[in-house]
This record gives C-alpha cells, structure tokens and sequence, in this order.
C-alpha cells in the first residue's frame, strides 16, 4: 500500500534473460499476441526496471492492484512511478540513492559498513546519557516512506528510542516534532483520520479545508470523492489558492455546486 491514500500496487519480479511461457508470467496471457485496449497485461514505463534482488537483477513491475477498494487500478503521478523511482545500475534510474550509510569524516561525507554506522550511534548515544541523561537525546528520524519503506524500516528505532530508552525529544522528516500533522484541527474537537471512503461516495457535502486532493490524493479523490459529486455532492473548498481541485470539483459537479473560499492566510480559524 502506497502513501497514507493506501492505494494498492502489485510487485512483480522475474530473471534477467530467461524465456518464460504463458503458464509462467506474472498474468497469464500470451505477451507474444496483441492485447485489447484495457488489458492488466499492460504497464507503463514508468512502472518497469531492472533492479537488484538477492544480488542478482531482475526485472521489477509495480502496477496498481484493480483489486484494491482504495484505487480499484487507478495509478497517481507518485504511486505508478514506483519502479522507476528505484534505483538501477541497468537503467540509471536513481544512482543518487544510497546503497550503503554515510558517516561525516574529515570535513567530507563518507560511505561507511553498517557495523560502522551503528557502533557510531552506539557510542555517541551512550556518551550524551553518561555526560547527563537520556532527556538530552535529540532524535530526527523518518516516521513513514511509501514504497520506499515506512514504520518497518523504522520499527527497530522506536523500539530502542521510546519503549527502551524513554527518549523524550523526537521530530520526523516533514515537522518539528513527532506529532499530527493537522494538530490544531484536535483543539477544535476533529480528530483526523474518522471517516471511510466510502462516505465520501454518499455525503450531501464535501469540505475541503487547505486541501488539494486533485493533485495530492489523486485516486481517492477521482475513485471516491467523484463518486459523490456524480450523485449530488456539494464542494466547500477553503483555500487561499484557486488550485486544479477547484477546476476539476467544478467540472465534475457544476460551478453552481461549488463554493471556493480564498480566504487571506491566517484567518481561516475565524472560519
């Protein structure tokens, strides 16, 4: 499942040159024939590489998954570019990313083995608490990554920072602090996160609060927010920005169906 939408893909991976059979795809159909138009033996190019698995390259398709409720096969900009977004020593795509821990040496960032890397981390943490307590550790740290990793690859963190050593201080890769993104909407007495998309589909009315799902949360909104314009939603969209949400709620459900409240920046807790 792709980024917090929970759009489902599907993985797949095979050997570098070997023949396979109909049998033996990953769909079950003669590749060697012409498939219909809305076939599942297609994919996009953006959701093939070539990529290392057990040492050893294999070609990689990640494609959406028609199966999902979430998506239902739809692919956004960020999901159906998963597989190019991996990194290849075949394809190019990606060398930037690393491939192994970077350790800050002799004015320079060095590569470095794992045992290196967490013997570092080992010391430094243990000479913060010596000095004084664990309440001096400061921890940043990825909290969630999409196809690229997320709580798992975080998971052994937060079990040594917060269940093992109390650490108090922590922020994550997109705030100051391990927190909400949307705190302030909990003083108001709305928690985030409290509906299923399937309201969405039968609601009378949509509000939009500094939201571009259009563009930011592309399948929920063509999968399910659509959905309910097409039976007779309503769209209160407040934004300082006339953003392609705006245009798009417009054409779908008739500008006479939706209010669009640039309001000035900072006012919005008046609203």
């Amino acid at each position: 499942h792709f980024c917090i939408v929970g759009c489902g893909y599907k993985a797949y991976t095979w050997p570098l040159k070997t023949q396979g059979s109909t049998d033996s795809n990953w769909i079950g159909e003669d590749l060697s024939k012409q498939q219909a138009a809305e076939t599942e033996a297609w994919y996009a190019p953006s959701m093939y590489n070539v990529v290392k698995q057990n040492g050893k390259d294999v070609h990689l398709v990640i494609k959406p998954d028609v199966n999902c409720q979430v998506n239902s096969g739809l692919g956004s900009i960020r999901g159906a570019r998963m597989a190019e977004n991996r990194r290849s020593d075949v394809t190019g795509t990606q060398k930037q990313r690393l491939t192994e821990p970077m350790v800050w040496r002799y004015g320079t960032w060095q590569p470095t083995s794992w045992d290196d890397a967490l013997d570092l981390v080992a010391r430094v943490t243990a000479r913060v608490i010596d000095k004084d307590n664990e309440n001096d550790l400061y921890v940043s740290m990825f909290d969630h990554g999409g196809s690229a990793g997320g709580y798992e690859n975080t998971w052994g963190t937060g079990k040594l920072y917060f269940e093992s050593m109390k650490v108090k201080h922590c922020r994550i890769h997109n705030r100051p602090a391990y927190m909400s993104e949307v705190h302030s909407s909990r003083d108001m007495g709305v928690d985030e996160l409290n509906y299923n998309y399937a309201d969405y589909e039968v609601t009378d009315t949509i509000f939009l609060v500094g939201t571009n799902p259009m563009e930011c949360q592309t399948n929920l909104f063509l999968n399910h927010m659509v959905k309910g314009m097409q039976n007779g939603a309503k769209v209160v969209i407040s934004d300082p920005r006339r953003t392609v949400t705006v245009d798009s709620c417009e054409q779908v459900a008739g500008a006479e169906n939706v209010l669009h409240l640039p309001i000035t920046t900072g006012v919005d807790v008046a609203l």
